[in-house]
């Protein structure tokens, strides 16, 4: 979609405003074969991202759906579904290989959580924060020993909580 904004300068009137913006826009529609955009589409999805993708669908469907409506209503996360994010790996998916964690992208946890926000959103909030928060920031800002000690337990059993 082109998006014209029109500027009316001093002598230079509506109308050639609009022609202007006209003309740019069969400019821009003329060379819509050379311009090529810098990324591919979002729905062109690697063969592992794909994968995980597909895996998480299922899991959130088959393991965090039956919890839904309890959770709910108790306004508390069941044990057994934090335990399960951890055994498929999704509480540290960019952490590092040689600390625990999965080693995948920022894309692949993108994916991750929006699977799992289709079946709780509440589920989703809490895996996004583990990633995008709690793990990025050792990974970023983090001294060695720090990562060596921390990054192991938050990809494998330990969820930061809010005091």
């Amino acid at each position: 979609m082109f998006v014209c904004l029109m500027f009316v300068c001093g002598s230079l009137s509506r109308s050639r405003a609009a022609v202007r913006c006209l003309c740019s826009r069969a400019a821009a529609e003329a060379h819509h074969d050379v311009i090529r955009p810098a990324f591919p589409p979002l729905q062109s999805f690697s063969e592992e991202e794909s994968m995980m993708r597909d895996t998480v669908k299922k899991f959130a469907q088959e393991r965090i759906g039956p919890f839904v409506s309890k959770m709910d209503e108790d306004s508390v996360m069941d044990a057994d579904v934090i335990s399960a994010l951890f055994e498929q790996g999704l509480m540290g998916i960019e952490i590092g290989a040689e600390y625990g964690g999965t080693g995948s992208s920022f894309f692949s946890s993108i994916l991750v959580i929006e699977e799992l926000a289709k079946v709780d959103p509440s589920v989703s909030v809490l895996c996004d924060i583990q990633n995008t928060l709690i793990n990025t920031l050792l990974m970023n800002l983090g001294t060695e020993e720090q990562k060596q000690l921390y990054l192991p337990r938050l990809a494998s059993d330990t969820v930061r909580r809010s005091l």
